[in-house]
């Protein structure tokens, strides 16, 4: 791995400086001047690598998507499309709960419900998440492994609605449930149920049943 600069080395320290302020007191009690005191850099450094506090969430989502596509050839290599959504889900929710944990999902979800407008990085569809399951469900259809009562762009966003549903459940309970036991279930007997196509259903084709 490349040695990182000393301004990549700073901005890292910036981002984890704020990240667990974020979590110890919450996003709005945190100053930028808190940030960068505990990063020990100036308070006018922040300003060269982010334009406000709430940069540093966007940086996290986007940070989030880079792991889903350092698993995108790994999900690739299942042999139904059924099978790739399960296993794709079950990285997704594994890194959710061993790497970001519950305490930095909440301050991420809580930044974005409090945010205003509609426009947020947490749906945006041009988001990684969004693009590779849809194309999942696409070469589903195509195949005819899953229905096409809607298109793929309409059922990766009701897919991915209901994960962020699964994670806000998850933070709601302070990760009192196994995320992904319960996810992996979620998925593989209501959300492919809902994808199949009658034919692939008749042929059992409803992902890895023996993970059960």
């Amino acid at each position: 791995m490349a040695q990182q600069t000393k301004a990549q080395r700073t901005k890292q320290a910036i981002f984890e400086s704020a990240l667990g302020l974020f979590r110890e007191k919450g996003f709005d009690q945190v100053s930028i001047q808190q940030i960068t005191e505990r990063a020990k850099t100036a308070k006018g450094t922040f300003y060269t690598y982010f334009a406000t506090k709430s940069d540093i969430i966007v940086e996290e989502f986007w940070a989030i998507d880079a792991y889903y596509r350092s698993i995108a050839r790994e999900v690739g290599q299942e042999s139904s499309c059924s099978d790739k959504l399960l296993k794709f889900t079950e990285l997704q929710l594994t890194y959710i709960r061993d790497v970001i944990g519950c305490p930095t999902l909440k301050v991420l979800y809580a930044n974005q419900v409090l945010q205003e407008g509609s426009e947020k990085v947490i749906t945006d569809q041009s988001r990684f998440w969004h693009t590779f399951i849809r194309s999942i469900i696409e070469e589903g259809q195509i195949s005819g492994e899953f229905n096409q009562a809607l298109d793929a762009y309409s059922y990766a966003i009701l897919f991915n609605r209901a994960i962020r549903g699964l994670f806000l459940d998850w933070n709601i309970a302070s990760a009192s449930f196994d995320l992904v036991e319960e996810g992996l279930q979620y998925c593989r007997h209501l959300l492919l149920g809902a994808l199949l196509s009658t034919q692939a259903t008749q042929k059992g084709l409803v992902g890895r049943s023996d993970d059960c």
